[in-house]
């Protein structure tokens, strides 16, 4: 199932990749300004501590409605997300990287110098659809 996850994420992002190249950008203030209605967040680790105010201020003040999943090992670490409704559940995996999914809207997929965006609707469909699966089988914390 780890295993599973990783492949298909991994497939995911070069398929997504090849398919269209994603815009980059640095811009903590931008990303966020993407974060509207419902997002759902994959993995342990999301970046800067400006990007996670962000995203805790946002779901505070109801512009987004949060669902994260993330590793058991780690949930315990989004107790202010769940404070402000957020949802999050588990799933016994060892992410390596995360993703943001705007619902109907951008993947934003962090990593430790930029952000890397994807705005195409079909292939952030086709992402979304690929995660459905796991919030079947994962656990709320």
């Amino acid at each position: 199932m780890k295993k599973l996850l990783i492949l298909v994420w991994t497939l995911t992002a070069a398929s997504v990749q090849a398919a269209n190249p994603m815009t980059t950008t640095t811009d903590t203030k931008a990303v966020l300004g993407l974060l509207r209605g419902n997002v759902d967040m994959y993995g342990v680790n999301f970046d800067s501590t400006e990007f996670q105010r962000g995203i805790l201020q946002l779901a505070q003040q109801k512009v987004i409605r949060v669902r994260v999943m993330t590793s058991p090992k780690v949930a315990q670490n989004f107790k202010p997300l769940k404070a402000v409704g957020a949802g999050i559940y588990t799933i016994p995996a060892n992410f390596t990287n995360s993703m943001i999914v705007v619902q109907g809207g951008a993947v934003i997929i962090p990593t430790k110098s930029n952000y890397q965006i994807i705005t195409d609707q079909r292939n952030a469909a086709a992402m979304t659809g690929l995660m459905t699966q796991y919030w079947q089988i994962s656990k709320p914390y």
